[in-house]
């Protein structure tokens, strides 16, 4: 027998042994990742925002990309809580940047959603760097981030703040885990806080009270954008027992979606509150099919 054969006959698989894909053998792929912390995207005189950038470590390939927008109530987020679930995400082959928004305590409407549309067109400046796909790019978020990555797939070519603006600010997905969608209506089944103050996250988001500035919080509000022209696919996915953002504001956003012939997708997630006992493996697998069904790969 030759050694080459020899070889094969050496590697035989037992009664019982139980097989495990690699990388590239078969079945889905799953990538080391690497992560670079604090990455400066933006400077507005002394604020500087930073992205956190996550990327599979496979030299000559290009992953789509995920801009990610962690909630906060639209105040200083904890950009590093959700590290963990997008590293789980990184590994089927996406490059993650999770972006760090100008706060309430910063700046008001539309500067958010300017961040938001900044660090899509500065992963796609750096297209070659990070490794990424510059024609197949989601956004997602959650609470207030789900709000933002619905303002971000709904207005495609607005809210520019003169960076990077070579760059294209549009996407081919939107997740919106949880998020505001009518500031209008969000105090109408929730009485954990009064919605409407000008104190309320949402007053502050905007500058005052949310029923004296309809025409704002209108122009803030996904809902009341512009759904007849071309959209990008979107899912929703929303807790039955959300006590902060009642699922009411998801269901409407779904319901207007569809009523417009647009593409959209909603989940409600049984018992789960607004966090607690929604981020789970059947929600993360749902969105993953959602990545794979509607951002092409390059290789």
């Amino acid at each position: 027998m030759d050694q080459k054969a020899a070889g094969i006959a050496a590697n035989e698989t037992p009664e019982g042994t139980q097989i495990i894909y690699g990388e590239f053998a078969g079945g889905e792929s799953y990538y080391s990742c690497s992560y670079r912390p604090d990455v400066v995207y933006a400077k507005y005189g002394d604020v500087e925002r930073r992205l956190q950038i996550i990327t599979p470590s496979r030299s000559g390939y290009k992953f789509p990309l995920i801009v990610y927008v962690q909630g906060s109530a639209w105040r200083k987020q904890d950009i590093y809580s959700s590290i963990p679930n997008l590293v789980q995400m990184a590994a089927k082959g996406y490059v993650i940047a999770s972006v760090e928004i100008r706060d309430t305590d910063v700046a008001r409407f539309p500067a958010a959603v300017e961040d938001v549309k900044c660090a899509i067109r500065y992963m796609r400046k750096n297209a070659e760097e990070y490794g990424i796909d510059p024609e197949s790019v989601a956004v997602w978020g959650d609470s207030s981030g789900g709000h933002l990555s619905l303002m971000t797939g709904l207005t495609v070519g607005e809210y520019d703040n003169g960076l990077y603006s070579e760059e294209s600010d549009e996407v081919s997905a939107v997740i919106d885990y949880y998020g505001v969608t009518d500031l209008l209506t969000l105090g109408k089944y929730n009485n954990i806080l009064d919605h409407d103050a000008a104190d309320s996250p949402e007053g502050l988001f905007i500058g005052g009270k949310v029923q004296e500035h309809t025409e704002l919080a209108k122009k803030a509000s996904p809902l009341h954008q512009d759904l007849d022209k071309a959209l990008p696919p979107i899912l929703i996915v929303h807790g039955d027992s959300d006590h902060v953002v009642h699922i009411n504001q998801s269901i409407e956003m779904y319901k207007a979606l569809k009523a417009h012939g647009q593409r959209a997708f909603f989940y409600k997630v049984v018992g789960a509150d607004h966090g607690p006992g929604f981020w789970n493996s059947q929600v993360l697998d749902v969105t993953a099919k959602f990545l794979s069904t509607h951002l092409h790969r390059s290789r």
